[in-house]
């Protein structure tokens, strides 16, 4: 693959990544909305939605990766995106570098929404247990 080919590539995978992430995003509202509503079983579904779509976005980065270090020659340790930016004319480094800021922006979103979601979902386990935890004492043979 040539580096022109590779930043094509690069470029589709960072549409690609922004339009999964936002997929994601929503799957994590719903997620929350789930465990407000204490629905286990939608849950679940979501969870393995959430990974289906979590497990493109690793392959697409490391891909993306490879195709950062083929274009910048062979560089493979601290490869940024800024260095591939920095190689682009200037009409296409502003169209990259927004593309690319759209997509960091949602990655943060969703990493946002996830801790939300697992600080949720945590209480409500710690919760479980101790109410679980208070049951057993209760009815305990004297």
């Amino acid at each position: 693959m040539s580096p022109r080919q590779a930043l094509a590539r690069l470029f589709e995978g960072v549409r690609a990544d922004t339009a999964d992430y936002g997929v994601l995003r929503d799957l994590l509202e719903q997620q929350f909305a789930a465990a407000l509503a204490h629905r286990s079983e939608e849950i679940t579904a979501l969870v393995e939605r959430i990974l289906e779509v979590t497990a493109t976005l690793r392959a697409r980065s490391k891909e993306r990766t490879q195709l950062a270090a083929l274009i910048l020659g062979g560089k493979r340790n601290s490869v940024t995106m800024r260095d591939i930016s920095a190689r682009l004319p200037a009409n296409a480094r502003k169209t990259f570098d927004t593309a690319w800021q759209r997509l960091e922006s949602l990655v943060r979103e969703c990493k946002r929404l996830n801790a939300r979601n697992a600080h949720l979902l945590m209480t409500q386990r710690d919760i479980m247990q101790r109410v679980l935890g208070t049951e057993s004492d209760t009815y305990a043979p004297a």
